[in-house]
């Protein structure tokens, strides 16, 4: 048995700011989001940490600097936990972009393969992001046999996990909440995946965050 922790990165400027940034934009963790992140990682010292991956984006990198030095433990990166493609929706904002075109992030999570992908704007469709995590997924339950592994990652790639452990439609996940440096916990049993934590924070969180 091994559990497969996702964490995802502390606030950074883009998030306070509502910027899409994607993989291609730099945004730095903010004084908040480094805080956020050392609470998790704290939680994590209750149990064994075997290996932490990080996704290559620099608020994810930041992260897992935190992550590494608070459980005393190196990480690496792995680019199948980057960030989704944002095409040209990159350096624009949330609000404006929702304005401009509607909730084009339904859309995104259409249970329709076909229709689920943002063509005209570039943008990686959901499948293929369920499709990276699955791979990393298989590929590290059977590299890390019994160990339990840390994975810092984004919100999409997190919604990803969470829909293949409970085995659930894209539409599903489309208005769960990821907070920032918040831990979702996949359980490996005898090679079955399960849910068996979601959104874990310091208490106090949970009263700013829902």
């Amino acid at each position: 048995m091994s559990l497969l922790i996702f964490m995802r990165h502390g606030q950074a400027y883009n998030n306070v700011k509502r910027l899409l940034v994607g993989r291609n934009l730099e945004s730095h963790l903010t004084e908040v989001g480094r805080e956020q992140v050392t609470q998790s990682s704290e939680l994590l010292k209750s149990i064994p940490i075997h290996k932490i991956y990080s996704s290559p984006v620099i608020r994810t990198v930041e992260t897992a600097e935190i992550a590494s030095k608070t459980l005393d433990l190196p990480f690496e990166i792995d680019e199948r936990l980057f960030e989704i493609e944002l095409g040209k929706l990159v350096g624009l904002y949330y609000d404006d972009v929702i304005s401009a075109h509607g909730d084009l992030f339904a859309k995104f999570y259409s249970d329709n393969e076909e229709e689920n992908s943002l063509l005209e704007f570039e943008v990686e469709s959901f499948g293929s992001v369920r499709q990276r995590i699955r791979h990393l997924i298989n590929e590290m339950i059977r590299k890390h046999e019994n160990e339990n592994i840390l994975f810092i990652s984004h919100l999409d790639p997190i919604k990803a996990a969470i829909s293949l452990a409970m085995n659930i439609k894209p539409s599903s996940v489309y208005s769960v909440q990821v907070p920032n440096a918040s831990i979702n916990v996949l359980k490996n049993y005898d090679n079955k995946l399960s849910l068996c934590g979601m959104n874990i924070l310091n208490m106090k969180r949970y009263l700013s965050e829902f």
